[in-house]
């Protein structure tokens, strides 16, 4: 093997000479170093560069043959050779149990590739001594059965397929053929080149080798963690580059990085902090940004396509109330990206309607969200001019007919691209550059989705979709280079290239050498005698220290980095630095910190301005503003005055609020209807029973959608556990004193303070000349200790006593309908006989004086309130802080709060036994 500098390779290309690299990456970076000699060159035109990775030569090879004549076959793309298999592995009944068919076609495919690389497709019969060999081979067989009956090849094959044509001299072979920075060649291409040069192709392996490595780096560093190693790493390219002569030509640095996908969010962070603090902003343009990461995420997760792939889903049913709530907010579909008025009424449709619906399952099809677009009326807040796409989108899918009806694939991607055509999808404002590319991937995928056709299959759409979420999930979504300063990739991607200096990330021994695992589905005997990956961990060894070598040659500078532990616990170095006498290094001898970089300085505000005063001291929220309060000031003024609420999240049947709001409803009809503890104690079983189901049914909400059984059967299961939970309660109230029920869910005006709220009072007892007020409360966390002290966790109660005068007032309660041995009242009554004694008797106090106590505190903080007393100074920072929505806002740091975490009792001792 000879070596060659850059400058010799490009001198090689201007002689039409023929490069392969290792992979596309480098083959691109090449001709681009080639075009721009051109262009230094001052020549007006040239003929493109030869320099081609190898599947894009052997693919160029083939299409030649196919526009010669020479051959009919057709070559297999990845969607194609997928559904092939898929369509074995479907027909296979004895193996459905095993897993999904597309899974399990992704791994034929594999196998059958490696298999095909290495020459040993005619021996997995004989080598098959597992069931899974077993079965994988007989899949083989019909794969090669169907390729021979039908003319097709497989990717795998094509090696195969071009030397046997190479062999009846219908390609005209190079005169010369340079394999540039190649480490393994697997046998079929070996088998490949070794006929070509029977044919009389000079056939060349050349390492790359870079010049100007005088005095160069050549170190490991160890630093104490993880996040200290990729800091180290950015500044350390830094220092690279500022400590560069202008006049030197643009250098390029390698940022190696073995499980990329992992950590590429914290990398890049790291990279903006250090390289480019200006980008910190978080609307700065990150499309020219001084590094690019090789690679990128599947296309499936790009915001744009993912909104795509989610209406597509829509079209078949029910969707998911978030899935639906983020379509209706998508910036991609109608004018919501541009319009400032839909953007306004799609988010109050969210958050007021579409979130607050009652749905069991929390799912809807689109005739249901249009239906219920249309019950809103016109006139609220631009309501109609939510959804105007997805009309036109319920138009084109009514006149599309019977999506269940077969159809080849070309026909149902054209199907996607109207019913995106209907949704305005991908907007109206200009694409950013990242979103154009998309765009281009997207059409492209529909493209090659659309040759599944080559099998005349049809297929329902369903199937049509499941095939383009499969493609677009094995897409990786990869922007045009824009030949940063720095390349940030994994190891297999640097080679067949050259660079001014490396970083090479987390050089630990689970690393470097990179793991390998043998293939599931190939003979273990046959890989290990073909010494395919993972077999053979010798091999493993020798090729890495290999790659480490070439890597060293064709780079300047070179730093490996590791850490000295992680979260899992300490960390080793990797073997091959010791074994090629790599020199270890203090990261204080890299001089890193002597200059600090500049930083975009910070910009302090200072919060002196007062609050405009309130608009109405007339406060909608009841009870909540008090207690909102009460927990932390900030949060009762971000929720109540900016109205900085968290929307509501859906689940599965109804959630606890929903449960807590139809048990009032029902308890509401009951007491409406029976009114007196003496007409409860007089009734039959079965009346009290009858009178009940009456209240169940006519508290259910009438809007409530039932789509099918389940829906029909969870609401009875609902209903029957309202039942027995209500039947018990009952008893509870037979245990009381005499009582009527004078009024239930009653809306009044109470003034406390400056403000104005109104309430909804659950239910007014009428006591011996007094009246007693009840809450029914369904959570385990009930106490009437949550009334007490000047910031009390449940101001409720508290505040309804200000709707009575001093000497009626009887008592005041929770009613805690919870079902098993929790299920009791707590509160406090006047005088004995109202209430069952507690085991204490500490549920008999002086009511006049307490509501006096509560009527102080209560007007104190809605005088806090109404001065608009903002700080953010939670009561309790476990209780208060650890699910509030407000964080984003507050920023609070736990560690600052000191003393002011007040101990909170979890449980009460005035609890009715």
């Amino acid at each position: 093997m000879s070596s060659a500098t850059l400058s010799e390779l490009l001198d090689a290309l201007d002689q039409s000479a023929l490069l392969l690299l290792p992979n596309a990456r480098a083959a691109r970076d090449m001709r681009a170093a080639f075009d721009t000699r051109q262009r230094l060159r001052g020549l007006p035109a040239w003929e493109p560069a030869r320099a081609l990775s190898w599947s894009q030569w052997t693919n160029s090879l083939w299409s030649e043959l196919i526009v010669g004549g020479k051959e009919e076959r057709l070559l297999l793309n990845a969607a194609q050779e997928h559904s092939v298999w898929r369509t074995i592995i479907a027909d296979d009944a004895s193996q459905r149990s095993i897993g999904s068919a597309d899974s399990l076609a992704e791994l034929a495919q594999s196998a059958w590739q490696l298999a095909s690389d290495y020459d040993a497709t005619r021996k997995l019969r004989e080598f098959a001594t597992s069931h899974d060999s077993r079965v994988f081979a007989a899949w083989s067989e019909s794969f090669a059965r169907q390729c021979v009956e039908r003319g097709y090849v497989s990717a795998g094959q094509l090696n195969a397929a071009l030397l046997e044509h190479v062999r009846h001299g219908a390609i005209v072979v190079p005169d010369s053929l340079d394999l540039v920075g190649y480490g393994q060649i697997v046998p079929s291409q070996q088998a490949l080149l070794t006929e070509l040069r029977e044919r009389g192709t000079v056939v060349r392996q050349r390492a790359l080798e870079s010049t100007g490595n005088a005095n160069r780096l050549v170190a490991s560093v160890l630093v104490p963690t993880e996040p200290e190693e990729r800091l180290l790493a950015a500044r350390w390219v830094r220092e690279f580059l500022d400590s560069r002569h202008p006049e030197e030509p643009p250098a390029r640095v390698a940022v190696l990085v073995p499980n990329l996908a992992e950590e590429r969010e914290q990398l890049e962070g790291v990279l903006r902090e250090v390289l480019a603090p200006e980008l910190q902003s978080i609307d700065a343009d990150l499309s020219s940004t001084p590094w690019e990461f090789c690679g990128g995420p599947p296309l499936s997760s790009l915001a744009m396509i993912r909104d795509a792939l989610e209406l597509m889903r829509w079209t078949q049913g029910l969707l998911s109330r978030e899935n639906v709530s983020s379509l209706v907010l998508s910036p991609y579909l109608g004018k919501i990206g541009t319009d400032v008025v839909a953007r306004e009424a799609a988010a109050r449709f969210d958050v007021s309607t579409l979130r607050r619906m009652l749905l069991l399952r929390s799912e809807i099809d689109i005739p249901g969200l249009l239906e219920l677009v249309n019950l809103e009326g016109v006139d609220r807040s631009g309501m109609k001019a939510v959804l105007p796409w997805l009309r036109d989108v319920q138009k084109f899918l009514k006149a599309s007919g019977d999506l269940r009806r077969p159809r080849g694939f070309a026909e149902w991607m054209e199907f996607v691209r109207s019913v995106l055509l209907a949704a305005n999808w991908p907007g109206n404002r200009s694409l950013t550059a990242s979103e154009f590319e998309a765009r281009r991937a997207w059409e492209s995928l529909l493209d090659l989705v659309s040759t599944m056709d080559f099998s005349a299959r049809r297929v329902a759409f369903g199937s049509a979709l499941q095939a383009l979420e499969l493609q677009a999930k094995n897409s990786v979504f990869t922007t045009p280079s824009i030949d940063a300063t720095v390349q940030v990739m994994s190891s297999a991607e640097a080679e067949g290239s050259i660079f001014d200096a490396v970083l090479f990330l987390h050089v630990t021994d689970t690393n470097w050498p990179s793991p390998q695992r043998v293939h599931p589905l190939l003979p273990w005997a046959l890989q290990r005698a073909l010494k395919m990956p993972g077999s053979d961990p010798a091999l493993a060894i020798t090729n890495c220290r290999a790659l480490t070598e070439s890597l060293l040659r064709s780079s300047g500078a070179v730093l490996f980095c590791h850490a000295a532990e992680d979260e899992n616990g300490k960390l080793r170095p990797s073997p091959i630095l010791g074994e090629l006498g790599i020199q270890a290094i203090n990261a204080a001898e890299l001089n890193l910190y002597a200059q600090p970089f500049d930083q975009v300085d910070s910009e302090i505000v200072a919060d002196d301005g007062e609050l405009p005063p309130l608009p109405s001291y007339e406060v909608g929220g009841g009870a909540s503003v008090l207690k909102l309060q009460a927990a932390c000031g900030f949060l009762a003024f971000s929720e109540l005055r900016i109205a900085a609420t968290e929307p509501r999240r859906s689940s599965m049947g109804l959630d606890a609020g929903e449960s807590g709001s139809l048990l009032h409803r029902v308890l509401q009809y009951f007491w409406r209807e029976t009114k007196t503890q003496d007409r409860l104690r007089l009734m039959s079983s079965a009346d009290r029973d009858q009178t009940l189901m009456r209240a169940i049914d006519s508290a259910l909400p009438s809007r409530m959608q039932l789509h099918d059984g389940w829906d029909r059967a969870y609401l009875w299961l609902q209903k029957q556990r309202l039942r027995s939970l209500l039947q018990q309660w009952l008893e509870q109230e037979l245990r009381r004193g005499p009582f009527a029920v004078s009024d239930v869910e009653r809306k009044e005006l109470v003034t406390v303070g400056p403000l104005t709220l109104e309430v909804r009072v659950d239910r007014v007892d009428t006591v011996e000349e007094g009246l007693f007020f009840v809450d029914y409360k369904t959570g385990a966390d009930v106490d009437p200790k949550q009334w007490s002290g000047p910031r009390p966790d449940d101001p409720q109660l508290p505040l309804y006593t200000l709707l009575a005068e001093a000497d009626e007032l009887k008592g005041v309660a929770f009613a805690k309908v919870r079902a098993g041995r929790d299920m009791k009242w707590h509160g406090y009554q006047a005088e004995e006989g109202i209430l069952p004694l507690s085991r204490s008797k500490t549920n008999i106090r002086d009511i006049a004086s307490l509501a006096q106590e509560w009527r102080k505190v209560l007007t104190q903080l809605a005088e806090d309130f109404a001065a608009g007393k903002a700080q953010v100074h939670p009561k309790n920072f476990e209780i208060n802080c650890t699910r509030c929505a407000q964080r984003l806002l507050c920023r609070i740091d736990p560690s600052s709060l000191g003393g002011i975490v007040e101990e909170i009792n979890e449980e009460g001792e005035d609890a009715v036994e």
